[in-house]
C-alpha cells in the first residue's frame, strides 16, 4: 500500500440545508498529507457498525452533531494508511472503540479515517476486523456494566434482572450476556411487536414501557430486581429504584427519554440502594484491556456471527432514513 496524496474517498455525509431538513447521501472528499496532525493516524476502513446514536445523529440531534456535513459512525476497523504518530506503523491492522469518533469527529462510515493515536488500538491475532465491529462500543459497554454489577447478580442469583430499551444495541448485548451465566432476565420495550425478538433472546417476561410508566406512584414497590440496567433515562429510573432489592444496583446507560429524573430518595435510604454510571470512553486501560481480553472467546465470537447481519454503506443510508429505529438482530456491521 502506498502512501499516495491526496486520498480520494467516499464517505456517508448527513447535511442540513437552510429550512433545516436533514439528508443522508454518500459523497466524495478529498485528504492531502499536510492535513494529517502530529501523533494523528489515517486508517483505510474495512469494517465499522450501526448504532442508534449513528440513528440519532441522522435525525439532527443537536448534542450529537457539532457541525454540517457531518459522517455518523463511532467504531471502526481497518488498516494503517499513513501515520503521523510514532505509536503506528503503516499496514497494522488497527480499530478504534469507546472513543468520541463519529461525535468529536468525523465518524467510521467512510473508506478513510484520520483519528489521534490516542484512540487508536492493535488489533489482537485473536480477533478479525468483523469480530471486534460485532462487538463495538455496545459490546464494550454491556460488558463493562455486567462487570460493575456480576458480584451483586450472582449473589441474589435466584432474583431477576431488569434491561430497559432492551432492543437498543446496549440492552441486546447485556441481555446476550446474562444468559451466558443463566440469568432470569425481564425487559421492557417501547412496542409489544419487540416480544417475539426478546422471547429468542431468552427474555422470560417482557413489559411495555407505557405499562411500566403507570406503575402506582408509592415511594418504594416490591422488591424484586437485583439490578437494572437502565438505557432510557427520564422518568424510568424514578420507577426502578423502587423495585430493587435491599442492596441492590441500578446502572444508568442511556438518556433517551431525557436527562432529568424526579426520583423519591427513600429506597437509597431505606434499601440502600445503589445507582452506578457507565460511560465508555472513561474506562481505565486496565480495565479496558481485561474488557477486551474478554471478546476473545471463541464460544462468545460464534454466538456473535448468528446475530450479526453484514450491511454497505447504501443499506447504512436507507436504515437511517426510517422513521424509527427497530432492530431485531444484535449487531448490524458495515463492510466499507
Amino acid at each position: 500500500m502506498k502512501n499516495d496524496f491526496p486520498i480520494k474517498y467516499r464517505s456517508l455525509k448527513i447535511k442540513k440545508n437552510k429550512k433545516n431538513k436533514i439528508t443522508i447521501k454518500i459523497g466524495n472528499n478529498l485528504l492531502r498529507k499536510e492535513d494529517v496532525k502530529k501523533s494523528f493516524v489515517v486508517i483505510k476502513v474495512d469494517y465499522a457498525n450501526l448504532n442508534y446514536k449513528d440513528f440519532l445523529m441522522s435525525k439532527g440531534h443537536t448534542g450529537l452533531i457539532k457541525r454540517y456535513p457531518h459522517t455518523p459512525g463511532i467504531d471502526a476497523c481497518g488498516t494503517v494508511y499513513y501515520s503521523n504518530s510514532k505509536k503506528f506503523k503503516k499496514d497494522e491492522k488497527v480499530f478504534v472503540v469507546a472513543h468520541p469518533l463519529g461525535v468529536d469527529s468525523n465518524g467510521s462510515f467512510s473508506e478513510y479515517i484520520t483519528v489521534p493515536d490516542l484512540w487508536v488500538e492493535k488489533l489482537s491475532k485473536d480477533l478479525t476486523s468483523k469480530e471486534i465491529m460485532m462487538i463495538g462500543t455496545s459490546g464494550f459497554t454491556a460488558t463493562k456494566a455486567l462487570n460493575k454489577t456480576l458480584k451483586t447478580i450472582l449473589k441474589y442469583k435466584k432474583k431477576p434482572v431488569l434491561v430497559t430499551g432492551a432492543t437498543g444495541n446496549v440492552g441486546m448485548f447485556i441481555i446476550f450476556l446474562l444468559n451466558k451465566i443463566g440469568i432470569n432476565i425481564e425487559a421492557i420495550t417501547s412496542k409489544a411487536e419487540n416480544d417475539t425478538t426478546l422471547k429468542k433472546m431468552g427474555v422470560k417476561k417482557i413489559y411495555t414501557l407505557k405499562s411500566f410508566l403507570k406503575n402506582p406512584n408509592f415511594a418504594l414497590l416490591n422488591e424484586k430486581y437485583s439490578v437494572i440496567f437502565e438505557n432510557l433515562g427520564g422518568e424510568v429510573i424514578s420507577i426502578c429504584l423502587k423495585y430493587l432489592i435491599k442492596k441492590g444496583i441500578l446502572v444508568s446507560i442511556g438518556n433517551i427519554l431525557g436527562n432529568t429524573s424526579n426520583i423519591n430518595i427513600l429506597p437509597l435510604i431505606l434499601r440502600e440502594v445503589s445507582i452506578l454510571s457507565v460511560n465508555a470512553e472513561l474506562t481505565h486501560p486496565s480495565e479496558r484491556k481485561k474488557i477486551l481480553n474478554s471478546f476473545k472467546s471463541l464460544k462468545l465470537k460464534k454466538k456473535l456471527v448468528k446475530k450479526t447481519k453484514i450491511i454497505n454503506l447504501k443499506e447504512v443510508s436507507k436504515i437511517m432514513t426510517l422513521k424509527k429505529y427497530n432492530k431485531k438482530i444484535l449487531r448490524y456491521v458495515v463492510k466499507i
